[in-house]
């Protein structure tokens, strides 16, 4: 029995690849740009696994870390645009699913950083959407924020790739283990990164908490 269930986990893989592949590009660009909007999507776990189906020759690996890039900056562009709009449902939605705290934290690094935020934020995936609308919202120029977003689209799309090509590379003749690896890496960074923006996030709190008190204290009606 063991052995029937290990051999069925393996077909199943292995039809997933296959409708993956033939999905392509397109379910790498569409996935990753909705995720620029909508965090629950899997942008960079579909960047890895279509890099581990290109390892094994069924994509061309350029061309996934094109789509996850192209994908990467229609979706943030699009956060961009609705931040300009100043769009209060999307602003709820962010809050509730970043907390309001992230949003504060990245409109005070926006407002400090400008457009080397915006490189770094296509890393950080629990302020990225806050830090694009932030863009927007603070009325930076668009092709100021399309310039940084696009390098940093280009070099976050293919890191995700090159775990997923490596891994595919590992187990070449076992598909299913090589998207089991490259996501427990791929997972293992994003926590890793998740630890950094939390302390982020808590510095910056501290710091604009710091700041009110500083200005209640100046205040007329503030303690001497």
């Amino acid at each position: 029995m063991t052995w029937l269930l290990a051999i069925s986990l393996v077909e199943s893989f292995s039809e997933v690849a296959d409708r993956a592949a033939g999905l392509g590009y397109w379910a790498v660009l569409l996935v990753v740009a909705g995720d620029g909007v909508f965090p629950l999507l899997p942008g960079e776990t579909t960047i890895v696994a279509a890099a581990v189906l290109a390892s094994a020759g069924r994509l061309d690996l350029e061309l996934v870390i094109l789509a996850g890039a192209a994908g990467a900056v229609l979706g943030d562009s699009a956060a961009y645009w609705i931040g300009r709009a100043g769009s209060e449902p999307i602003r709820r939605f962010v809050t509730r699913f970043a907390g309001g705290d992230r949003l504060a934290a990245a409109e005070r690094m926006v407002a400090r950083r400008g457009p080397a935020l915006v490189f770094v934020g296509r890393f950080l995936p629990g302020l990225r959407i806050a830090i694009n609308l932030s863009a927007g919202a603070g009325q930076m120029r668009y092709p100021k924020f399309l310039l940084f977003d696009v390098l940093g689209a280009v070099v976050w799309s293919t890191q995700a790739a090159l775990i997923g090509f490596f891994a595919g590379r590992a187990f070449a003749d076992q598909i299913w283990v090589a998207f089991v690896v490259a996501l427990v890496v791929a997972g293992a960074i994003g926590g890793a990164i998740a630890l950094q923006e939390r302390r982020r996030v808590r510095r910056e709190k501290r710091a604009a908490d710091n700041a009110k008190s500083g200005l209640s204290a100046e205040s007329p009606g503030g303690a001497p």
